[in-house]
């Protein structure tokens, strides 16, 4: 707890100076209302005496006036001063989770899910601001005020105010025993949220599948489970909370009973004065406040540690290794793998084993094989998606692991297998290649991926705004947007990963026609099932179970006997 608390606390430091305004305002709030039972007092004991004039009474009542001024005026800036800095916090910290999560590799996200992620963000860091906006006001409130307001009413009545706060010892005792429950039931809370988070997103995300196949009833039970197992857990946390306001004005109930019965027999014996009861009585209906914002303090603080402490966890994750010392722009773009051995995390089976080859500046390499014979496990190592080991993969003559991880990724125009576009327009899913990129350059790298004249003939051309993933489009127009985006790219290397999958025999040999020249401009690397893809490359490898089995020119494998010749066949014959 005391370790999320204090990763709180460092978050609202930056913010000193509102801080520190805020809590100057709070505090000046607090001693104007502590001097109101004090007035009161003196225009009671004056009036029950008769010694006071009109005139004075009316001073006293401007006095009480320019409180209240006092008091609405510093209430309105600690308010604006406090609230502001737990926002600004609260977006320094969803920004920080969010920039962490985009640092995470691959292999990280293999166990992280992406409904936890955003539960984190958003709940958790909600409960972190709540903290940051009222738990550390309470916090004072619950303190200083208190201590205060029983320092006056010590002095006023100290044999009466020992027999009042009798009933407080109680409360703190009470609230101690809670601190732990709070904590644990609501991290409980938090991690039900994240199951119902994932749930809800996987479900959206699989809407269509869920139609198709009728699912869509069931999945929404499935869905029921989960919020009902939040329910349930966040009632056991309730349950705990919901002790404090009830048990707080227990508390504050006895020592009223206890004011009025010691109170109104030391009244009635002279032993204290009207003017003292009455302060006594606001003093102790000023205290409810503090009794109630201690407990409150107490479950936000709670809440907020078991929230931060999780946001740590997530954000104490390594990310991706990046070197930084010795920057160098890619140009050339060769591409060379040596005995090149990886096996995927928690995987028995080398995925790939002893895989060389060399792709020269401005040369090509097709890459073809079954479905798991790790062409795309090239891809992946090659961007550092997954990390190869040392000396195994090298960029112009560096390996790829002493190479700054942004040079290296913007070295490479890469299109992987699923094709991913953003709730966008048409243009700016393709300016991700290349921010800068002139309208004539987005439409030439339309026309070379066969896709320009359909975009003329969306509602609104490039300027259409596609639907979540580009549901909008078809298969074969995501593939062929994403190929668009990454030949605008200024990037060295070319890497296509099976980028026509979704294209027919027609407008793959038309892209394929155009590509020509792009391939000539830089190094290529073009991963696919189709021989038709990669027959006119420089090279080819032929992959089976993670080992080359064949490599040569497509006229030189033809010629041999075979997979790469058995596929060819087949593929003759499916055409």
């Amino acid at each position: 707890m005391f370790k999320g608390i204090r990763s709180i606390l460092k978050l609202l430091m930056k913010y000193r100076w509102r801080v520190v305004s805020g809590i100057c305002c709070l505090l000046l709030v607090d001693a104007a209302q502590l001097v109101i039972p004090l007035v009161i007092k003196h225009v009671v004991d004056g009036v029950a005496s008769y010694s006071v004039t009109l005139a004075w009474i009316g001073k006293q009542s401007l006095i009480l006036l320019a409180i209240a001024l006092t008091i609405a005026g510093s209430r309105f800036l600690w308010r604006y001063f406090l609230f502001s800095a737990s926002r600004l916090a609260e977006r320094d910290l969803r920004g920080r989770v969010f920039e962490h999560a985009l640092t995470l590799s691959v292999r990280e996200y293999m166990t992280t899910r992406t409904g936890d992620v955003m539960a984190l963000a958003i709940n958790d860091v909600e409960s972190v601001r709540q903290a940051m906006a009222m738990g550390f006001l309470a916090a004072i409130d619950a303190t200083i005020y208190p201590l205060v307001a029983l320092t006056a009413m010590f002095l006023l009545d100290p044999v009466l105010t020992a027999f009042i706060i009798i009933p407080l010892p109680l409360l703190a005792a009470a609230m101690g025993l809670s601190l732990k429950a709070v904590y644990s039931r609501w991290d409980a809370v938090q991690a039900s949220f994240q199951d119902m988070t994932e749930k809800a997103r996987e479900s959206l995300s699989g809407m269509r599948l869920l139609k198709a196949y009728v699912q869509h009833q069931g999945d929404s039970i499935h869905f029921d489970r989960h919020s009902e197992d939040y329910y349930r857990k966040f009632m056991r946390y309730t349950g705990v909370d919901a002790l404090f306001h009830p048990l707080i004005l227990l508390m504050a109930g006895s020592c009223i009973a206890i004011l009025l019965g010691v109170g109104g027999v030391r009244v009635i014996e002279g032993q204290t004065s009207v003017g003292t009861f009455v302060a006594l009585a606001t003093y102790l209906g000023m205290l409810t406040w503090p009794m109630i914002a201690g407990g409150w303090m107490l479950t936000l603080l709670q809440r907020a540690a078991a929230s931060m402490d999780r946001i740590n966890v997530f954000l104490g994750k390594p990310p991706q290794t990046t070197v930084r010392a010795s920057r160098e722009r890619i140009t050339s773009g060769r591409v060379e793998f040596r005995d090149l051995t990886f096996r995927y995390p928690a995987v028995s089976i080398n995925a790939l084993e002893d895989i060389s080859f060399q792709i020269p500046p401005g040369g090509s390499l097709g890459i073809v094989g079954e479905i798991g014979s790790g062409k795309s496990t090239i891809a992946q190592v090659l961007c550092r998606i997954f990390e190869p080991g040392p000396g195994e993969v090298f960029l112009d003559g560096r390996d790829v692991l002493d190479m700054d991880l942004e040079d290296l990724r913007a070295a490479v125009a890469y299109v992987p297998q699923e094709a991913f576009l953003f709730s966008d327009t048409v243009e700016e899913n393709l300016r991700i290649g290349n921010p800068e990129a002139s309208r004539r350059d987005i439409e030439q790298a339309a026309s070379v991926a066969a896709l320009h004249e359909e975009i003329l003939s969306f509602p609104k051309g490039y300027d259409t705004l596609l639907g979540e993933r580009g549901i909008t489009l078809s298969g074969g127009q995501k593939q062929r947007l994403c190929l668009a985006r990454a030949l605008l790219k200024e990037a060295p290397v070319l890497l296509l990963d099976d980028t026509l999958s979704a294209v027919d025999a027609g407008v793959e040999q038309q892209i394929l026609d155009n590509l020509r020249n792009e391939i000539r401009k830089r190094s290529t690397l073009i991963i696919s099932h189709r021989v038709s893809a990669v027959k006119h490359l420089d090279h080819i490898l032929v992959l089976e179970d993670g080992r080359v089995i064949q490599q040569g020119r497509h006229e030189e494998l033809v010629a041999q006997e075979g997979f790469y010749r058995d596929l060819v066949e087949l593929q003759e014959l499916e055409q």
